[in-house]
């Protein structure tokens, strides 16, 4: 019985990279490796005949919107059977959709739909229906209690509901939750490529799909902009109801409240003791639209820095049915910046950056302290970040951000020539 060649999956997988680097190339984006967890071994590492790997094609989607497609793919085999499998699915950063839309799961509704619950999300949701036969028919759509009718109305137009009813694929499904969005065709009814290897077409097809929905989307939250005055959160009850929401559900929300378990109250705490006074994170989201944000602000506050500058301080989550959790601290300032916009982060992830576009010193700056900088309609952020695997950004970390924030911050006011560091 064969069980199988650890050189063979390991040619395999080489092919399937090979595949993906000409498609990134063909179509203007990066590829990057993207490992399971922190610290995952390669496949050179992986014990056993069986190899897998992830990677990452990064950059502007159809509809304009900055994601990626992540790739998964798996090859050997072992004790007779071949373990070959491979899985793209599209995900894209939205933080500024958190104050009009904190929830949208449209999912088939139809045998097999389970595979869209998306690791079990058990927060309190709401059936939402349209005046449209077969989009009922098709889709389980499902958004945050509290959510605005009327915004939400807007965003589905007739040609988007047309569309999603009639021209998406059978297995089509997406969720934006807390500004992330994941589009998935699992190929669950079997149309995956014979071996397993790269189908630029079917990855053209996800690409095209979220980058539709997650284009209208976007769209239609940056009309806001245009309205003359600093738009409004649409959705604060939702933002509310869905973000603060224990995600264990309710057998987790009856266990908590049996245990007595006191309000967690070292944001604010901590917050004070630095001199920042609270204020709404919806309020904020709306405000700050054109800021890119690295994930749905917890709890936000507004005070100076040491050095008397006005600024925002921030705790903000990115969640993700991928990557888990990831937290971030983060400052915000008017710094009046007219340059390219720009988006640096140390431990990308779908990051922005255009790092050749930043002021002298910033790029040396940001990466000395171990931070992420984004900079959108004339103000700018600076943050620290870890993973849901380390916890939250302690207090030295903040400490240290806020030591180094205000140089940075006035670097780029001075708006000098940029060039890469």
């Amino acid at each position: 019985m064969a069980f199988g060649d650890d050189g063979s999956a390991l040619e395999e997988l080489k092919r399937c990279e090979a595949g993906l680097r000409e498609y990134a190339t063909e179509r203007g984006l990066e590829v990057r490796a993207d490992p399971a967890y922190p610290g995952a071994p390669p496949p050179e590492q992986q014990p056993g005949p069986v190899k897998h790997a992830i990677w990452s094609l990064v950059g502007r989607m159809p509809g304009g919107t900055i994601g990626k497609l992540r790739h998964q793919a798996t090859f050997g085999k072992t004790i007779g059977m071949d373990a070959g499998m491979s899985h793209t699915v599209f995900i894209a950063r939205q933080a500024e959709t958190v104050a009009y839309v904190p929830l949208l799961n449209v999912r088939p509704d139809e045998f097999a739909a389970g595979l869209f619950e998306w690791a079990g999300d058990n927060r309190p949701r709401q059936r939402q229906e349209f005046e449209s036969i077969e989009l009922n028919r098709r889709f389980v759509i499902e958004i945050a209690r509290g959510q605005d009718q009327v915004w939400l109305y807007r965003l589905f137009t007739p040609t988007l509901i047309d569309w999603l009813a009639h021209e998406t694929p059978p297995d089509f499904g997406f969720r934006l939750s807390s500004g992330s969005f994941n589009c998935e065709l699992p190929q669950w009814r079997g149309q995956a490529t014979a071996g397993n290897q790269v189908d630029p077409e079917y990855l053209d097809l996800v690409a095209a799909t979220g980058g539709k929905v997650a284009g209208r989307i976007r769209d239609e939250v940056l009309e806001q902009v245009g309205l003359g005055e600093v738009p409004r959160p649409r959705s604060p009850e939702g933002y509310t109801n869905w973000t603060k929401a224990e995600r264990g559900g309710r057998l987790a929300r009856l266990v908590t409240r049996l245990a007595g378990a006191a309000k967690d109250t070292s944001a604010p705490d901590f917050a004070a003791e630095l001199g920042f006074s609270p204020i709404d994170p919806a309020a904020f989201h709306a405000a700050h639209i054109l800021l890119p944000l690295p994930g749905a602000i917890d709890e936000s506050f507004e005070g100076k820095l040491p050095d008397g500058r006005e600024a925002s301080l921030l705790w903000m989550e990115y969640e993700s049915e991928y990557y888990g959790i990831r937290y971030y601290i983060g400052l915000v300032s008017d710094v009046g910046y007219d340059g390219p916009a720009l988006w640096f982060d140390r431990e990308e992830v779908v990051s922005a950056a255009e790092s050749e576009s930043l002021p002298v010193g910033v790029l040396a700056a940001v990466r000395d302290a171990g931070l992420g900088v984004s900079t959108g309609a004339g103000s700018a952020l600076v943050y620290c970040s870890s993973t849901g695997w380390e916890g939250r950004p302690g207090k030295a970390d903040v400490r240290a951000m806020l030591e180094a924030a205000p140089g940075i911050f006035k670097v780029l006011e001075r708006k000098q020539n940029t060039h890469p560091d």
